[in-house]
């Protein structure tokens, strides 16, 4: 590391020298080189992620004390690399020069394709330098504090510690009050003697590309794309069980199938409603997709209430949504406003122009129940504009914890919907904290939490003290599974059972999916039962307390495991390994990034199932 130092001191030594009249391209490109193998060095000798392999473990976030930061080698390298970074981006010409080396160093390190380097170079080129300028010109230490735990600047340079303010809790005789004017249910509304049903779908990725046929185990992040006349695994008419998205025609058959066979109250789309060719988004793309599925999701479900929620797949560029600090040229107006466009008319003018504010809102579902749809793109990692300021983006968390406050006054109880759970890799600690800290104020009031993002079926248990899993539970987020394949799975989509007598409660799911293996272009999917979370897991009910149990019993017992593993992978036999079988362990339990707490050493010896996986992902 010490070698890395001195290299980079002679950098910055070196470009103060001849900046001032470098028109060279060759040396400008040397200067870069150097700056950036050096700093590539030390990122790729930490816990940090790249954009296009990230990673299910999150890095637990540690604040160094000031001396450790001091004297940190590593600090002090990638440090004089960002001084030399920043004089090269200041010089005019260099921006082409940075962009072709980036994509060099993707195929080279990532070891991507050049369509897929290139694609993303030019993808993120705007956003890159409308930060990086903005970062440089304040400190080179403030870079390295976002890239490494052990630059973490103990001044908080980014507010990612910053809090939101909570009500205080309502008082004994206040709660007897709401109680009284709380809506009471004997039965639903529509006159069914039944429990609410409600659909989830989530992370569909639909592919309007997808050539069966096509390889389904390419060279590219994602495939099923290109025909190639002898495939090693060719895709199937229906979709692929492999890199691969789904074909329209599937979603299309899927929506059929649930309108023959089942009655649905509303419907939750979860987010990701887009392809994950994420190197070549366009916007005129994405709002035909959108166009196209909310037109498809209406065909089917003209009058059942349907509300949606944005996912990091939608920005464009991917994970990209950008708050009103930043100059207007990259706020995403236009994909609020088809969102409005798709939820119309189940929201109201108010619930409108929140979404056009900051792509979340509030609507009232039922008689004592409310949903907010949360927008998780502000606490995407790799949404660079939060590096500028990631406190509060667009005041989201205050509204959250206001519009919870308004259902606490009100005596109505709250479903939320979201896309990336807040204790996922991909998930910023700063908002991740603030979300289970208004979970933990409002828990007599949420209900319950619908996510996606994963792909895999899981849960996570939320409990009275984030900082202590033997607290009382006091919540639970359900993450469903993907109708997408991507990557090496089943099709599929849950049913959720919710008592509308009881608060809104959760008191049974259902999991439906579709084995391709089974199918042909005469043979369609046979969309089946995968399991009843209550029947299966044998839970009393779906309580936290239920819930909570259940993890104790999925580390400890074998064949609760492989249940567990099997259901959540759709029988399949995807990629993850033990590591990647800890980390969902452990997800079941981490709300937010305490990788120590929810990930002690006893985890390491959870049982072992016949799954061979590998970590990574490609959400």
């Amino acid at each position: 590391m010490d070698y890395f130092f001195l290299l980079l001191n002679n950098i910055i030594s070196y470009i103060e020298a001849t900046g001032s009249s470098l028109d060279n391209t060759w040396i400008t490109m040397n200067a870069w080189q150097l700056a950036v193998a050096a700093l590539l060095c030390i990122v790729l000798c930490t816990d940090c992620h790249s954009i296009r392999n990230k990673s299910p473990r999150p890095r637990t976030p540690e604040i160094p004390s000031a001396d450790s930061v001091k004297f940190s080698p590593l600090c002090a390298s990638c440090t004089a690399a960002m001084s030399a970074l920043s004089l090269v981006v200041k010089w005019d010409k260099t921006e082409p020069v940075i962009l072709e080396f980036a994509t060099i160093i993707c195929k080279l390190v990532a070891k991507q394709s050049w369509v897929v380097c290139d694609g993303i170079s030019g993808q993120f080129r705007d956003e890159f330098f409308y930060v990086f300028r903005r970062l440089s010109d304040e400190s080179p230490a403030k870079i390295c504090g976002l890239l490494l735990n052990e630059c973490a600047d103990p001044d908080d340079v980014t507010q990612s510690g910053w809090m939101v303010d909570l009500p205080p809790k309502l008082t004994p005789i206040m709660k007897r009050r709401i109680e009284k004017k709380r809506v009471k249910h004997t039965h639903p509304k529509n006159g069914r003697n039944r429990n609410l049903r409600v659909l989830q779908l989530t992370d569909l990725h639909v592919d309007f590309d997808y050539k069966p046929g096509s390889e389904a185990d390419c060279d590219l992040p994602v495939c099923c794309r290109e025909e190639i006349q002898s495939p090693k695994k060719a895709a199937g008419y229906w979709g692929a069980v492999g890199k691969c998205d789904i074909p329209y025609w599937t979603f299309k058959n899927m929506l059929e199938h649930i309108n023959a066979t089942h009655e649905i109250d509303y419907i939750m789309l979860s987010g990701d409603f887009i392809n994950h060719f994420d190197w070549s988004y366009t916007v005129d793309e994405h709002v035909d997709t959108l166009r196209n599925l909310s037109s498809l999701v209406r065909r089917y479900f003209l009058t059942t209430p349907t509300y949606w929620a944005i996912g990091n797949h939608e920005g464009v560029p991917v994970n990209s949504f950008a708050p009103h600090f930043v100059e207007e040229r990259f706020w995403p107006t236009w994909l609020y406003n088809e969102f409005v466009n798709m939820s119309k008319p189940w929201l109201s003018s108010d619930s409108a122009k929140t979404v056009l504010y900051r792509g979340s809102y509030s609507v009232k579902v039922a008689d004592g129940l409310r949903l907010i749809s949360l927008n998780s793109g502000f606490c995407e990692t790799t949404n660079f504009f939060l590096y500028l300021n990631q406190s509060d983006p667009d005041g989201t968390m205050s509204w959250f914890a206001t519009e919870l406050f308004k259902a606490e006054l009100s005596g109505d109880d709250v479903h939320v919907l979201s896309h990336i759970p807040p204790g996922d890799g991909e998930c910023l600690e700063g908002w991740a904290r603030n979300y289970y800290r208004i979970i933990q104020r409002f828990s007599d009031t949420v209900q319950a939490q619908f996510f996606g993002h994963i792909h895999a079926d899981y849960f996570t248990v939320f409990y009275e003290d984030m900082h202590n899993t033997s607290s009382a539970p006091i919540g639970v987020l359900y993450a469903a599974p993907s109708a997408t394949t991507f990557s090496d799975m089943n099709p599929a989509y849950r049913i959720y059972d919710i008592d509308y007598t009881d608060h809104f409660k959760v008191v049974d799911i259902a999991n439906y999916y579709a084995d391709l293996d089974k199918t042909s272009k005469d043979i369609p999917p046979a969309w089946k039962l995968l399991y009843s979370a209550k029947k299966e897991y044998g839970l009393r009910n779906l309580s936290p307390q239920s819930w909570n149990k259940l993890v104790d019993s999925i580390v400890t017992n074998e064949k609760m495991a492989q249940r567990f593993f099997r259901n959540a992978f759709r029988v399949g036999e995807p990629a993850c390994g033990v590591d990647c079988q800890r980390d969902l362990l452990c997800s079941l339990r981490m709300g937010h990034h305490n990788s120590t707490l929810y990930c002690p050493s006893s985890f390491a010896q959870a049982p072992a199932t016949n799954f061979e996986f590998g970590s990574g992902s490609h959400r």
